[in-house]
């Protein structure tokens, strides 16, 4: 009798001490996905020049299309066209090496950056005239950049380079190193592309077993995203199926709702501005197709920032926790 007695009070110690693992691993993975969208500890802006790398300029780096750019010094007057290089560069460089940045960098509904942004007195869109006003010595553009103001500053044999692939986390981690490279924080991009990476692990860590969800994005004015894009990576790592990219959609495609009906996603994915999460919601819900989905009839439709969703920078981070919790944690 007393044998069964200790026996029981074994399993019952063993149950206990398994419940406070899960309610540890819990609190730690709901203290990472509530953390603020703020730079990495690793990364944070550095107060002086003196950690830049100098040793190894001259340097030369290459973009996706075989253009080529030398770099002869540290660059100290950098122009970022941008809302993507303004949010890497504020993360990996003092802002007095930057003289102008885009003008989206000031917009709350798009940028990450805003407080940051307001350090910087310049602001550049697509007026060659006006970004060579700044005397720059390295300007960052991307492959979405207007082609004749591109074509322009290279013919005038300004220092310009082109970001070109967006398509991934694989994508944006290449232009994190790339720029730490080209203005001598290759240390602190590594830092920054480990955190992420870390991020990552994390989450996928705690993907619950069973069948992965079947989602969609879809905005307001119809589009959806399929292979080959930021969203698709997203949908990967949090451990779900992307219908879109499963029905052989690629890159960002405008469909029709009834589209959603016929292929009855078990969440559907949307994106807005802070502030408009709930009129956007209701906007998508007032479609007609989307209100007789089952996604639609269970009110399973999960809003994420417009600064973290379309994000092309570190930021994205964000949008994948925000995509994480909605799936697994939050329940309407």
């Amino acid at each position: 009798m007393n044998a069964l007695k200790n026996q029981s009070l074994i399993v019952f110690i063993l149950l206990i001490i398994g419940l406070v693992i899960i309610m540890l691993g819990a609190i730690e993975l709901l203290t990472f996905l509530n953390t603020k969208p703020e730079a990495p500890a690793a990364t944070k802006t550095p107060t002086t020049q003196t950690q830049i790398n100098t040793v190894s300029f001259p340097r030369q780096i290459r973009d996706a299309i075989g253009n080529s750019l030398t770099i002869p010094a540290p660059p100290q007057r950098i122009v970022s066209q941008t809302l993507g290089s303004d949010e890497i560069l504020l993360t990996l460089a003092p802002p007095s090496r930057l003289v102008a940045i885009s003008t989206l960098s000031r917009n709350a509904n798009y940028s990450n950056v805003v407080e940051k942004a307001q350090t910087i007195k310049g602001q550049v869109s697509d007026n060659v005239e006006h970004i060579l006003s700044f005397n720059p010595d390295l300007i960052f553009v991307a492959s979405y950049s207007r082609a004749e103001t591109v074509e322009l500053l290279q013919a005038l044999g300004a220092p310009v380079f082109r970001l070109h692939r967006f398509q991934s986390i694989a994508d944006i981690n290449n232009n994190i190193q790339t720029i730490g490279y080209a203005i001598g924080e290759e240390e602190r991009a590594a830092a920054l592309i480990a955190q992420m990476e870390q991020d990552i692990k994390m989450i996928r860590a705690n993907i619950p077993h069973g069948l992965p969800p079947r989602i969609i994005s879809y905005t307001s004015d119809n589009y959806t995203a399929g292979s080959h894009t930021t969203f698709d990576d997203m949908v990967h790592i949090v451990g779900a199926i992307n219908l879109a990219t499963e029905q052989g959609i690629e890159q960002h495609v405008k469909i029709n709702s009834e589209q959603i009906l016929a292929w009855q996603p078990d969440f559907i994915i949307t994106h807005a501005a802070p502030g408009e999460f709930a009129k956007v919601r209701v906007k998508i819900l007032q479609m007609p197709a989307i209100a007789a989905s089952d996604a639609g009839k269970k009110g399973q439709i999960i809003v994420i920032d417009n600064r973290h969703f379309m994000s092309v920078s570190h930021y994205i981070i964000y949008g994948i926790k925000a995509l994480f919790e909605g799936l697994y944690l939050v329940n309407d």
